[in-house]
């Protein structure tokens, strides 16, 4: 069933999915949160204000935590339910105090009068960002609102993966000068729904942050990241998203 990206995201289903891993930080989300850590304490800047595009229902908010003595956490989602839910998760981990929730459209982000030192886009929220001009708008309006040497973080889908994935963007790529849209585009989704998304490659990616005027410090496939760790992961069945931290 095709339906369009915000209409998705309200489906009580749908939120389950986000909201049942919300006390939950997976290793490459660690690892990006570390990383930011050391380089930011390399450089003396204290990381105390977060900026949250997607935020969803706060699912990355207890990792941030960990890693940084944070003062300030604005989050936006284009969900009004998934705020509700986050809403009652900030409540319950005793967080109202740092941590607010906002629904708003990454695309039309306009308050520039707050800076932050760490930007996050998580949990493949770009991925459901299909247009490329609302890509290049959410990280052109993420490096405005960072302080200078701050991070962005955050995770995609990648177009190389399971075999039948990267067969399929290989040929749209082949394919590129009689397309209608670009080779990354590709219907997304799950619990039966389709809905419109954008698939990177890691080039692809790191020409998107160039453009924004960041300094790219790391782009890493699923399957680039635990053979840095020296872990087995096999990209022919895994996800194999792409994670990355570009700096201002």
């Amino acid at each position: 069933m095709k339906i369009e990206n915000k209409d998705f995201w309200e489906i009580e289903n749908v939120i389950h999915t986000q909201d049942y891993r919300a006390t939950q930080t997976s290793d490459y989300e660690a690892y990006l949160y570390d990383k930011v850590a050391q380089l930011t304490n390399q450089n003396g800047l204290k990381v105390e204000n977060a900026k949250i595009f997607g935020c969803g229902t706060g699912r990355e908010i207890l990792g941030l935590m960990k890693y940084f003595d944070l003062k300030k956490v604005l989050g936006t989602d284009i969900s009004e339910n998934m705020i509700k839910k986050g809403h009652l998760n900030i409540k319950e981990w005793n967080l109202s105090d740092k941590v607010t929730l906002k629904v708003g459209d990454a695309t039309q982000f306009s308050d520039q009068k707050e800076t932050y030192e760490l930007v996050t886009l998580m949990n493949s929220v770009l991925t459901y960002v299909d247009k490329k001009e609302n890509r290049y708008k959410i990280f052109s309006t993420s490096n405005e609102i960072l302080k200078p040497g701050g991070y962005i973080i955050g995770s995609v889908h990648n177009q190389s993966g399971a075999p039948l994935k990267t067969i399929y963007f290989f040929l749209r790529r082949c394919l590129k000068p009689f397309l209608r849209n670009e080779p990354g585009n590709r219907m997304t989704g799950f619990k039966g729904y389709d809905v419109k998304g954008y698939y990177f490659t890691k080039n692809g990616l790191r020409k998107h942050l160039e453009d924004a005027n960041f300094k790219v410090v790391e782009v890493l496939s699923l399957n680039d990241y635990y053979k840095k760790h020296n872990v087995k992961y096999n990209s022919l069945k895994g996800w194999n998203n792409i994670i990355f931290i570009a700096k201002k």
